[in-house]
């Protein structure tokens, strides 16, 4: 499996393959189209990310591969369940202040053009567990 290095969500650009997601705040990827705007939630970044990873680490084939506490990072390897194919997330959490939390999500198959819409239905069905467990103050 190819390496990766820590994405930088500022100057991330896509491939033009379909088999990428990205969500951020508005204004953070100048090089890349997102496919919308993160969620903003009413914590602070760290206990975001703190819920965030309790959700996440506990789903099936899911290797949690860096993980920063200090810089509010982390990349995850997402393993699909019949043929084991690595997908590759990442995630920074952001303060906004005010006691204010959103994110940056980007997930990507490492192999293949298209991965069928799995990055974006992982991604909401994690958004949903996690609107379970923190509340959104803007969606």
């Amino acid at each position: 499996m190819p390496t990766h290095s820590r994405i930088d969500f500022a100057t991330l650009k896509r491939p033009r393959s379909p088999n990428t997601y990205l969500l951020a705040p508005d204004g953070l990827c100048r090089a890349a189209k997102t496919d919308g705007a993160a969620p903003v939630f009413g914590v602070s970044a760290a206990k975001l990310r703190t819920e965030f990873l309790s959700i996440v680490i506990a789903e099936p084939r899911v290797s949690h591969t860096l993980a920063d506490e200090t810089g509010l990072y982390d990349d995850f390897v997402v393993r699909s369940a019949l043929l084991g194919f690595p997908d590759l997330v990442s995630v920074k959490f952001l303060d906004g202040g005010k006691g204010q939390s959103t994110f940056a999500l980007y997930a990507r198959a490492v192999y293949g053009r298209w991965d069928m819409g799995v990055n974006r239905m992982r991604t909401q069905a994690w958004l949903e567990r996690l609107g379970g467990a923190v509340k959104s103050v803007k969606p």
